[in-house]
């Protein structure tokens, strides 16, 4: 956090990559040309309401740490580092459809933090007893935990408003490319808290999904914006990321931004220690930019995105976000501290025998990771890269496991085979996307054309170019960005860009009818189930394709 004097000034413009995005249009237009203080006089702390909500679910044992957990790690992170002193009459409600006592069963504990550095236990069995001491954390079931959720938030709004309270709140779940949030199984829009918050004053958002900056952007006319504020972990294009996986257990510990945030609110807690002076919002929101950007290769390809209700930059931080003083530095030194271990290197080893499925996916995660299909601790990779690099390592899985890691390893290489032949039919000369590593923040970000790239992503979004297949989980990107960039850096405007893409989308249905089939048919052809039951293997691609 710096340490300037009361006179000292930000202008967000000086600092390309500080995504500081505006009210009125939704982008950085609104704050062009403007300064802002980066100190101001003492305010009151605010009277808040929190509302969490961590939307994974253990189906498949996807809240594992290796996979999906370091969700809950945020989650339980800041449940620790928010708890009052001495609570009140309700006004933290922690939502979740995975008992913490089952997880701590069945996993043992979950991490917080660098895997090489200040790693602690968020939720182990020490800290379970306390947990469910407070009172707050709310059990739902996974089909009702959206529906719940939802309702809570109205009810919490309303009270918030009825007691000139700030609202705050907390979202830790998967994101889509739509800019929905996983919940549960079920999936929650923009729209759905706007609906909700529309007349609510007062409210901060704080989200760890992918594409969540699409919730304080606008890039069309038609979307509306949420009047808030907010920090979210990635751009409306880009995904979040998690601290670097452990070379031990493969355990993702935390996001990012979560520990870019809380490295920062203790920061921010010791300077007004020191001073009459606090840091406003728009230095905290540079000095959470700039932690970020201090956690190495990882931190620099992570994009964060901030937001001010009603552009109100200058406020105190601790008003402006809305979150209780409390002791950040304390609570995190309290926790149960991990001793490092290595961080992986990413490269599977060498593969071993093993039954027909197993081969079969170990002949296609070889191929899959020579693809480069992107950083392990991107938020969608993390549980199928651990899990295809165990396989590849000699480890085993059930059958109906095996069964979905094939499935969704088919889908990303189809869909990179795909792009590769959509490219080559658009006529555009340009790398095959095999063996091409696709850096999305940092071509963005040194381009001059910016927008471009983001008007070619969402074009190719509306168009559904790479399509996801019904029952496939989670977005791949890099089809979509290696598509985009092939076509901003052959293309000589936005005028031949979108002839491409309808030249492409024409294309779609040779792709499926031939090149896809072809490919997927010699994965299978000498498959033994399906050498014997030749009928029912044609009468389903029969079906497939009307």
């Amino acid at each position: 956090m710096a340490t300037a004097g009361p006179s000292t000034t930000i202008r967000p413009d000086d600092f390309p990559k500080f995504f500081t995005m505006g009210r009125r249009s939704g982008t950085k237009q609104d704050l062009a040309g403007l300064e802002f203080l980066t100190h101001c006089p003492p305010d009151l702390p605010p009277r808040h309401r929190i509302l969490a909500l961590l939307g994974i679910t253990d189906t498949d044992n996807l809240a594992s740490p290796t996979e999906d957990g370091w969700f809950a790690s945020d989650f339980y992170l800041f449940h620790y580092l928010l708890s009052p002193q001495f609570p009140r009459p309700p006004n933290q409600i922690w939502l979740t459809c995975e008992d913490p006592s089952a997880l701590v069963t069945k996993y043992h504990e979950y991490l917080h933090g660098n895997s090489e550095g200040d790693r602690r236990a968020v939720l182990d069995g020490e800290r379970l007893l306390v947990i469910l001491g407070a009172g707050n954390l709310r059990l739902v079931p996974r089909k009702d935990l959206l529906e719940r959720y939802l309702s809570t938030l109205k009810e919490q709004a309303a009270e918030a408003a009825r007691w000139e309270e700030h609202l705050v709140l907390l979202i830790f779940g998967h994101g889509t490319s739509a800019h929905g949030i996983e919940v549960g199984g079920s999936t929650m829009h923009m729209e759905d808290l706007r609906h909700v918050l529309e007349p609510m004053s007062h409210t901060t958002i704080f989200t760890t999904s992918c594409y969540s900056g699409g919730w304080l952007v606008r890039p069309d006319i038609n979307q509306h914006l949420l009047n808030t504020t907010a920090i979210t972990a990635a751009s409306n294009e880009s995904v979040s990321l998690s601290w670097a996986v452990s070379g031990s257990v493969g355990r993702a510990s935390g996001s990012l931004a979560a520990s870019a945030v809380l490295r920062c609110l203790i920061d921010a807690e010791e300077l007004t220690e020191e001073t009459t002076r606090h840091p406003t919002y728009i230095e905290f929101s540079k000095s959470v930019y700039d932690c970020l950007k201090g956690m190495g290769t990882l931190g620099n390809s992570q994009e964060i995105y901030f937001s001010a209700e009603n552009d109100e930059w200058e406020t105190s931080y601790q008003p402006r976000l809305g979150l209780p003083l409390t002791s950040y530095k304390d609570k995190w030194l309290s926790l149960r501290q991990v001793p490092p271990s290595p961080s992986s290197t990413g490269g599977p080893g060498p593969a071993k025998t093993g039954g027909r499925r197993l081969k079969r996916l170990k002949y296609l995660a070889e191929e899959y990771f020579a693809a480069k299909p992107g950083l392990n601790e991107a938020a969608p990779n993390i549980g199928l890269h651990n899990c295809l690099q165990t396989v590849l390592k000699g480890g085993t899985y059930p059958k109906k496991k095996v069964d979905g890691l094939t499935e969704t390893t088919s889908y990303r290489l189809g869909a990179m085979y795909e792009a590769d032949f959509l490219r080559e039919q658009a006529g555009l000369k340009f790398p095959s996307i095999f063996g091409m590593e696709v850096l999305w923040p940092q071509v963005t970000n040194e381009s001059n054309n910016r927008e471009l790239y983001s008007q070619t992503w969402r074009l190719l979004l509306k168009r559904e170019i790479c399509t996801t297949p019904i029952g496939i989980r989670l977005f791949f990107a890099k089809p979509v960005q290696y598509l985009s960039v092939a076509l901003v850096q052959s293309s000589a405007s936005w005028e031949v860009i979108q002839g491409h893409v309808e030249a492409m989308a024409s294309k779609k249905k040779a792709w499926f009818r031939f090149i896809y089939r072809a490919w997927m048919g010699n994965q299978v052809a000498h498959d033994e189930g399906v050498v014997k039951s030749r009928r029912a293997f044609l009468e389903a691609c029969k079906k497939l394709r009307y």
